[in-house]
């Protein structure tokens, strides 16, 4: 080789080699201030996730509850219907009698300690009431609910005579056949509180762990542990020791300050949001090494509880740690690396919103989810004058009270399990569930029959499952949209009246609202 060239590489050497090393530090310093912005992001991540666990244990407890109450109310409001009718109809009272028989049974039925059954017309006037009888109270934001709603539910804060401070009712009416009136049950919450059925709530509140360590659990103000993976009926002391007394005070904390919140609360129809989720945390010692635990409650009120849960700050942090180990063993490869770990903070970030959309039994959406898919499909068929037809279809698996009272809950929760399984697989059809033993479909197809043969392909489907050695029968009601500018709810509406007749004239059956 010449010498001149010799040279010329000996000469460009140090300078490829400072430039190789001036790269590698550019990009070192990029990836460690990059990496600070993921680090902070997985840690918001980590901890909205851990976030959420606790707020959807708060929702199921305090769905737990009202569904525990509404069936209780239901029922008293449907016998409480019934003989009305039977008053009503009956050809040997005069009307006189008969509104004194009425008036009478108002009087003598009791809910709870404080709460009875009213009748109301559709101009919010108590035609019957233990106390305010002629009185018309159609200002009230939940008495028009009840006028605007057939089989309706409704929480609301009330202040009743001789009470210090407003307290959470729960109200359920229907409509009487062929009548505006609206026979009504009344009654506090906290005075309904022994339905709950906690094994059920428990196995629940197990399904929201988060994480390898971490749990939900929920104690009494003395620490009691109410409902617990393992240590159910013990005390937290005996868990954390001294670290409870912290804790305990916490949630005391928060649970006067909820007291004080509703006594400058007085009004009488508006309810006002739950209490901020807390933290605590503390130390413990396992195996000769130190643990930093993390945990967040929130104080449900209307059963004194506190709602927990609690984790390791080491797997609350692993996601973080990881990063940075890698980080340090891949210099060389950081483009690479920095792009796995948005690939992964991106799958993390899918599989928690996939968490929080889908209903944890079927994997179906839940009804937000439902309503937020479905919205935007019908503004863009509003849009540029291309209207495109649909069909909501509201579907009820019959009987689903008597078939948890047979079999079990984990049978009915089998049972709705299969249902959803059934609908998924429709790729073209939008499928949710919408609450309960209920299901919600969008289907892009107005003609009517089509859809009711679709309905009852999936209603046969069902059918032919034979699970409890019995048939399993589903109610459904249609509504089809032709024209744009149709609010969702109003269409779930038509399609909720459509499924009503349909449970009302003998269930397993299809009605279509326009031939109602």
């Amino acid at each position: 080789m010449p010498q001149s060239r010799l040279q010329r590489l000996s000469f460009l050497q140090p300078i490829i080699i400072l430039l190789l090393v001036g790269m590698a530090a550019i990009s070192l310093t990029f990836s460690v201030k990059n990496f600070k912005s993921v680090e902070k992001t997985i840690k918001t991540s980590s901890f909205q996730a851990f976030n959420n666990s606790i707020e959807a244990s708060y929702d199921i407890v305090d769905t737990a509850l009202n569904e525990s109450i509404k069936r209780y109310l239901k029922g008293i409001v449907t016998t409480s219907a019934e003989f009305i009718s039977q008053i009503q109809n009956s050809p040997v009272l005069s009307a006189e009698q008969k509104k004194r028989v009425i008036q009478d049974y108002i009087n003598d039925s009791k809910i709870g300690d404080t709460g009875y059954p009213y009748i109301l017309n559709s101009n919010g006037d108590l035609l019957y009431h233990p106390i305010f009888q002629g009185r018309n109270v159609g200002q009230y934001l939940h008495i028009q609910q009840q006028i605007g709603n057939d089989d309706n539910f409704v929480e609301y804060l009330w202040t009743n005579p001789g009470d210090e401070k407003p307290r959470k009712k729960i109200t359920y009416s229907v409509y009487l056949p062929d009548s505006d009136l609206i026979v009504s049950a009344s009654a506090c919450k906290d005075e309904l509180l022994h339905f709950i059925d906690k094994s059920l709530l428990k196995g629940k509140l197990n399904k929201y762990q988060y994480g390898e360590t971490g749990y939900v659990y929920v104690i009494d103000l003395d620490g009691k542990l109410l409902l617990h993976p393992s240590y159910e009926g013990e005390n937290v002391r005996d868990l954390i020791g001294s670290h409870a007394d912290g804790l305990l005070e916490k949630i005391r904390q928060s649970a006067h300050a909820y007291n004080l919140q509703m006594n400058q609360h007085q009004t009488t129809s508006s309810d006002h949001s739950r209490m901020d989720i807390e933290d605590y945390t503390y130390q413990i010692t396992l195996d000769n090494k130190t643990y930093q635990k993390d945990v967040l409650f929130i104080y449900y009120p209307y059963l004194d509880w506190a709602i927990i849960s609690g984790i390791s700050r080491d797997e609350l942090n692993q996601p973080t740690n990881t990063l940075l180990y890698s980080l340090l063993t891949l210099v060389i490869s950081l483009t690479a690396l920095i792009l796995i770990l948005m690939l992964l903070l991106n799958h993390r970030h899918r599989k928690l919103i996939n968490v929080l959309n889908r209903d944890y039994l079927t994997g179906l959406y839940n009804r937000g989810t439902f309503h937020s898919k479905v919205s935007p499909l019908i503004k863009s068929s509003n849009s540029n004058n291309k209207f495109k037809p649909y069909s909501i279809i509201l579907l009820d698996i019959d009987f689903f009270k008597r078939i948890n009272d047979n079999y079990g809950h984990l049978v009915g929760d089998k049972v709705i399990a299969i249902v959803g399984r059934t609908m998924t697989q429709y790729p073209n059809v939008l499928a949710g569930r919408y609450g309960g033993e209920e299901f919600i479909l969008f289907i892009r197809d107005n003609d009517i029959e089509s859809v009711i043969e679709f309905t009852d392909q999936i209603r046969t489907q069902i059918s032919n499952y034979n699970t409890l050695h019995e048939d399993i029968t589903l109610s459904a009601g249609i509504t089809t949209i032709n024209k744009p500018n149709v609010l969702l709810d109003d269409v779930i509406e038509q399609a909720d009246k459509a499924l009503y007749y349909s449970k009302h004239n003998g269930r397993n059956k299809i009605t279509h609202y326009q031939n109602i």
